[in-house]
Order: structure tokens, then sequence, then C-alpha cells
């Protein structure tokens, strides 16, 4: 069963995350909280982070189900560090995004493993990212919606968690399905979908679902997507790495 854990909304204390969701909530400042139900443990068609064969979930009832997912607390301990390390973030940055996840999830009603195995597949958790395609998108969820507040003028470690939490939020919500440009988050994809996770990964990733049953046909945006994402949740793909799971 799952459990109620503690959600902060606030900064951190300690230098670096060496322990659990738990060490978080000790090291917070003037936390304020609310509740989140998460799975606490992996679930039992996971595997051990980085040891499981990759999988091609083609179709949208091969989708692994939300009980076969690794917990928020492993998809975070196998994530951080190459957040600090290839991704070159400073350690409080790669807080305030894990922070920014779990409190944002909160008010998009949304399961926050699935936000956070998005970041990692878009940009590795890197608050800097490169404006992806073709300098339409931006952030640590690549939302093709200009304006998104940005780390790039800062130094390492010293962009604002109120930034990193803008990015997050933007990635999320986008324009609620509505707006110019239409950008909908993936909150807005999941609600669209039914709660279908699989299909809203391709809607976020395409700005529509081509095809309710092959996941794979993608109008031009990345095939594999849902696949990838798919396998960070299951424990297969982990942190920095990148490999295509669906051709």
């Amino acid at each position: 069963m799952p459990t109620t854990t503690t959600q902060l909304t606030t900064t951190y204390a300690s230098e670096d995350y060496e322990g659990d969701v738990e060490d978080y909530e000790e090291d917070a400042i003037g936390a304020t909280t609310t509740s989140t139900t998460i799975g606490p443990t992996d679930g039992p068609g996971s595997v051990p982070p980085g040891t499981g064969s990759l999988q091609c979930y083609r179709l949208a009832s091969d989708f692994p189900p939300s009980g076969q997912w690794v917990s928020l607390q492993t998809l975070i301990d196998t994530s951080r560090p190459d957040m600090v390390g290839s991704s070159n973030d400073g350690p409080d940055e790669a807080d305030a995004v894990i922070a920014a996840v779990q409190s944002v999830s909160v008010s998009a009603g949304l399961d926050p493993r699935i936000g956070f195995a998005m970041i990692m597949q878009e940009t590795s958790g890197n608050v800097r990212p490169i404006v992806g395609d073709g300098g339409k998108s931006y952030g640590l969820l690549q939302a093709q919606i200009p304006g998104i507040p940005l780390c790039n003028d800062y130094a390492k470690n010293e962009c604002p968690k109120e930034v990193i939490t803008s990015q997050v939020e933007f990635g999320f919500f986008g324009h609620a399905g509505t707006g110019s440009p239409v950008a909908p988050g993936i909150a807005y994809w999941v609600g669209a979908q039914d709660d279908d996770v699989g299909r809203a990964l391709r809607g976020y990733n395409t700005g529509s679902v081509p095809d309710p049953n092959d996941l794979t046909q993608a109008g031009g945006a990345t095939s594999s997507y849902v696949s990838d994402v798919a396998n960070r949740l299951t424990g297969a793909l982990v942190g920095a790495e990148h490999q295509a799971t669906c051709s």
C-alpha cells in the first residue's frame, strides 16, 4: 500500500543529498507541508536500477502500470549523482529540482514519478539545458513556451529555486491545454487521456496522439519517447543515460 509522505515546499539546508526523502524533510528551513501519496517501495515488476533489459513499449496496452514502477526515492537516488555530475547542476540546484517536482506534482494531481522521469529524459535534470527543437523548447521539460525563466545567466549552484520551480510548473501545466503557443503540460495530457500515462506522454512529446494504440507513431517527434520514459519508470534506464528503446 502507498503511504503518505510529507511534501516540502521550501529550500534545504543540506549541501548534498545522501539519504532519503525524510532527510530532505529534516533539513528543511521553515518548511510548510502538504501531503502526497507516492509508492514508498519499488513495484514488483520493476528491476534493480540499471540492471534490467530495456523494453520496447510500443503499444499503449504494453505500457507498464504504476505498480511496476520503481519508487520516487529510487528515481532520486539513481538520478541525483548525474544531475550534479554530467548534467553540471550545483547540489542546491539539484535539490531544488527534486523539491519542485514533489511540490508541483501535488498541485497538478500528478504522480511525481512521471514528472521526474520526464525531466531526466528531456534534460537529464540539467537546469541549464540548450534550447531544443530548433530554438523552440525551453527549460527542464523542454516546453515550447517562450519566456520560461531560465538559469543560464546564473552561476552554477546560484539559480534561484523560484526559477527552477517555474520551469517545472510550465512543463506540468503548460497553457492548460490552450493559449498561444498551444503547449499543454503533462498534467493536461494525463487528464485528457483519462489517466493513460503512455498516451499522455505521446501527447506531450508530439502535441497530439496520432495513433492511440501504437505509441511509436510520433508525427515527426521522438518515436521512442514513451518507451524511453517507461524504461525510466521501471528502473531499466537510469540517470543521464539515454538510449532509444524503440526503433
